[in-house]
């Protein structure tokens, strides 16, 4: 699991490397407002993405359990062969309908006169390209996810995600138009689709003979995908209903006083986003097969988690406010630490969520994450509304707060009644964690280098707790026998 999880971290820090190593010379050979036209149209790509109705996600979980019920390969491509086929004409579709649109798209791209509305056109033409090629590849790369194959994902996903960014310094020598560099990045996603069909094919060779497909249902698959899309779109809703309610509530000014430092602390999240990669194929795999794993796995991923944002809440008590003053300046550090503070209790819990949420996909319950989303969403609307109104920013980021840590809380909750046997350390996840919110709550409640003290004690007594589990099980989770490395018990077989 956490050699997975290290590879999956890898996948996505040597591409943000390169973004920010390219990014400048990127912005110096092609203009501001090229530079912001490419960004547009690498949101709009990013987008057009994820429209797979859910198939993706769902195929890993299907496969995956396939794979956990029976050992082998043998009729997986019954199911991941016509997934991808109908992931590839959404993409057809999809590219289409922006191949038709392009000169509308190309009309609202406009950004200044130094970037003429046909080369938007030919760009957004090249995008319609690289849509069903990317859906494609979601759909290989599903395969490989569901029998674990993080290592050869991610030297893929590292290539690609290195040759979007490097790529584009390529052809800047020959030519500042954004129509070579969108080239450039197409290339690059070709060859991730090639590599990953390979990888796919290799594994499961039955997806290159569509005769040997037979007849299997893929009624699960597709009731899955329709709850993993309804989980996709409730969860950005939520994510960003704040941006659009202050914008509606204060004053334009004061909104960079909660979003730099809400964009800030989002970035970390890569980090449990690399191990739900790693837990959802393995929760998937082990739910029929070996379901007392789960309880493992969520208290060696959850203590890890909060191991790690422990020291993200420490640090931005103890530095928070000296790096956002260095960074920029005094009269926006004032502003906006309080913010930053608030924030980071929101992130410490969303964070801890993942693994509980991830266990609850991962055993087939897409429909439970998607109704407690869609039941959460108009009391969260409600709240932020009232607390935006009356308290501006700040109110804002109490109620983003708020609401993570009460989701967090409803999936540990609900966790055990699907998973039995992880009722223990639900509840040993959600003490700790709650003792550390309230540890970081005191902080902002009193003033001065007393409320730091009071956190930071409140932080270690929770850390010295994690860190006693994460260095030796407790007794009522030992084996009787000593454990082998965690990958050879979780694991349904060869992890790469």
């Amino acid at each position: 699991m956490f050699r997975n999880t290290l590879w999956n971290l890898l996948g996505e820090g040597l591409p943000m490397a390169a973004a920010l190593l390219s990014i400048p010379w990127i912005i110096s050979a092609v203009g501001m407002e090229r530079f912001g036209a490419l960004t547009l149209i690498w949101a709009l790509l990013g987008y057009l993405g994820v429209l797979d109705l859910g198939l993706g996600r769902s195929l890993v979980q299907v496969v995956a359990d396939r794979f956990g019920r029976t050992g082998s390969v043998e009729g997986a491509a019954g199911v991941a062969g016509p997934a991808i086929g109908i992931m590839t004409l959404l993409g057809l579709a999809t590219g289409g309908a922006v191949a038709l649109g392009a000169g509308v798209l190309a009309n609202h791209f406009l950004v200044g006169v130094e970037t003429p509305s046909q080369e938007i056109r030919s760009s957004l033409l090249m995008v319609a390209v690289m849509v069903p090629v990317t859906l494609m590849s979601a759909g290989f790369r599903g395969v490989l996810e569901a029998y674990q194959r993080f290592r050869p994902i991610n030297l893929v996903r590292m290539t690609v995600g290195v040759m979007n960014y490097l790529s584009p310094l390529c052809v800047l020598p020959f030519s500042q138009s954004l129509v070579p560099v969108i080239a450039a990045i197409a290339v690059g996603r070709l060859f991730g689709m090639i590599a990953y069909g390979w990888l796919a094919i290799q594994l499961v060779p039955d997806l290159a003979r569509p005769s040997r497909y037979g007849r299997q249902s893929l009624r699960g698959l597709f009731t899955m995908s329709a709850w993993m899309m309804l989980n996709n779109l409730i969860g950005p809703a939520m994510l960003y209903a704040d941006r659009f309610i202050l914008f509606s509530l204060v004053p334009a000014g004061l909104i960079a006083f909660y979003t730099t430092p809400f964009e800030i602390l989002s970035r970390v999240m890569f980090i449990p986003g690399a191990l739900s990669m790693a837990l959802f194929p393995l929760a998937s795999s082990l739910f029929r097969r070996n379901p007392a794993a789960l309880g493992r796995l969520l208290d060696t991923g959850g203590h890890a988690t909060l191991a790690v944002f422990l020291a993200v809440q420490a640090a931005v008590i103890l530095g928070g406010e000296t790096a956002l003053n260095l960074w920029l300046g005094p009269d926006f550090a004032v502003n906006s630490a309080h913010i930053l503070s608030i924030l980071t209790l929101g992130i410490f819990f969303n964070a801890t969520a993942y693994v509980p949420y991830t266990l609850i996909q991962g055993s087939g319950r897409v429909d439970v994450t998607a109704r407690l989303q869609l039941a959460e969403l108009p009391i969260y609307l409600t709240v932020l509304w009232f607390l935006a109104d009356r308290f501006g920013v700040a109110g804002a980021a109490v109620a983003w707060s708020l609401r993570t840590a009460v989701d967090c809380g409803l999936l540990l909750a609900l966790l055990p009644r699907l998973a039995p046997g992880t009722g223990r350390v639900a509840l040993t996840l959600g003490l700790r964690a709650g003792l550390a919110g309230l540890a970081g709550l005191a902080g902002l409640l009193i003033d001065g280098w007393v409320g730091v003290a009071v956190s930071l004690a409140g932080l270690a007594a929770v850390g010295l707790g994690v860190a006693g589990r994460l260095l030796r099980p407790p007794s009522w989770n030992r084996p009787a026998v000593p454990w082998p490395p965690v990958h050879r018990v979780l694991a349904p077989g060869p992890v790469d």
